[in-house]
């Protein structure tokens, strides 16, 4: 893509060369979508006025009107967040005819004004309540690696990160409740970004679970997410310099003990571990028996059924397609329908205790990050079952309650499958965790795009 180039960084330098034009970019984006979306399914809706926006774009770039590095970028953008002009349809049969919305959503209008380019919207699981890709009203997303294995592509955010990582565009957005950014970005082969609670605004974004929900990034770099989270927050994104030192932990224990009879995992990480060190960081052990706790996954599956009735139960109530939703939403929402108000104060409660002790963890252990693996396994089948996607999320549970950034990068491969490692940092250290992505990105680049159609000639 791009004679070779897959980083907005690059592609962003070709422009301003003169050696690549926007209405280029866009074509090539457009080229693999068409040959890559029937088989992929990772698209809904595409924007009519794209060629124009890529041909203003293109005269203001000659003008002199330069908006920065994301000025002409193609992106698309998970169907719960709206953009002017397209419908929001949540991947649901409640909102399958759903009339375009008249407003950006906040972090929309933000990249707009960078100079981004929306290419359309990406196919979702409905209500975003699900980590498979495979709950949405228009049909399963396919993971883009070894498409004949028909892997799932993660999920809630199925769309976006398969796109990205087939060359659709050149970075997505999504939104992560619990995982929702983190699992696809690892099954994916990207780097993806679950932003600290409430660093960005959700202003035009469809609820899952209010107090969990963030927009998250899709990218193949960590300078490209850099650049796309400077956007979105409008230059409001401190620079930050790393210790000499970086002080990462492990958990070289526990994965042993949880993964070592699967093939590769412990391997990869053992990998990953060593590459940290080559790079100068401290490396230590540490314990968090949290991290694991069944407890925790039980809060945060109690609080996200609790706000998703709370929030959708006005759309859904009157809808006559109510009877049409997925089962899994559907048992989600009926179990936040019934839920004793006992068990959800109880849920808050722990909560807090939860986000407590995992704040007191990072600062007794003085980490910058925390380094796991995203999950321990590669993308299991589309119609894996159900107990598969649950432990797929067991890494991640913590830290959907927390506010924690979480930071997930391409670890490697299994059987010629992604495999993602993550990394954690102390709330509101979203700046450092990139920053630490970026000096091991420095080392370790390319990241492939995942095998698929070549692109035809224009």
């Amino acid at each position: 893509m791009m004679n070779g180039t897959i980083t907005i960084s690059d592609v962003a330098e070709q422009l301003r060369q003169g050696s690549l034009t926007i209405p280029d970019v866009l074509w090539q984006c457009r080229r693999r979508i068409a040959d890559l979306n029937d088989k992929l399914n990772a698209i809904i809706t595409l924007a009519s006025d794209v060629e124009a926006q890529a041909e203003e774009r293109e005269a203001e770039l000659r003008s002199g009107r330069d908006r920065g590095p994301l000025h002409g970028i193609p992106l698309l953008v998970k169907d719960n967040i709206d953009v002017a002009g397209l419908p929001s349809t949540v991947a649901s049969p409640v909102f399958a005819s759903a009339s375009p919305v008249a407003a950006d959503a906040a972090v929309i209008a933000a990249l707009r004004e960078a100079g981004a380019i929306i290419l359309g919207k990406t196919n979702m699981d409905e209500f975003a309540a699900h980590v498979s890709g495979r709950t949405s009203c228009w049909g399963p997303t396919v993971n883009p690696w070894h498409m004949s294995r028909n892997c799932s592509p993660g999920g809630s955010s199925s769309g976006s990160a398969a796109a990205a990582a087939a060359g659709m565009c050149l970075a997505a957005l999504g939104t992560d409740t619990g995982g929702s950014v983190r699992l696809p970005a690892a099954w994916c082969g990207l780097f993806g970004l679950r932003p600290s609670w409430g660093l960005l605004p959700m202003q035009g974004i469809y609820p899952r679970a209010a107090s969990m929900d963030v927009p998250g990034i899709f990218a193949r770099s960590a300078g490209d997410m850099r650049l796309l989270l400077r956007a979105m927050l409008r230059d409001a994104l401190p620079p930050v310099s790393l210790p000499e030192r970086p002080r990462v932990g492990i958990m070289s224990r526990l994965v042993r003990r949880q993964a070592g009879h699967l093939e590769g995992v412990s391997d990869c990480y053992e990998e990953a571990v060593e590459r940290w060190t080559g790079l100068g960081c401290t490396l230590v052990e540490v314990d968090f028996p949290l991290l694991t706790d069944e407890e925790v996954g039980s809060v945060v599956d109690r609080l996200r059924s609790h706000e998703f009735y709370r929030d959708v139960s006005r759309d859904v109530e009157p809808s006559p397609a109510r009877k049409r939703m997925n089962a899994i939403p559907a048992a989600d929402y009926a179990a936040g329908r019934d839920m004793p108000a006992e068990q959800v104060k109880a849920a808050k409660t722990r909560r807090q205790e939860l986000a407590e002790a995992t704040r007191l963890f990072f600062a007794g252990e003085n980490l910058d990050a925390l380094l796991l693996p995203a999950a321990y396994m590669t993308a299991p089948r589309l119609d894996a079952p159900a107990e598969t996607y649950g432990k797929a999320r067991l890494l991640m549970n913590l830290f959907s309650i927390t506010g924690n950034p979480v930071l997930v990068y391409p670890g490697g491969r299994i059987d010629g499958m992604p495999f993602g490692m993550q990394l954690v940092g102390p709330v509101r250290t979203d700046a450092r965790l990139i920053e630490l992505a970026a000096l091991f990105e420095r080392q370790y680049r390319p990241f492939s795009l995942a095998p698929a159609a070549p692109e035809r000639r224009r």
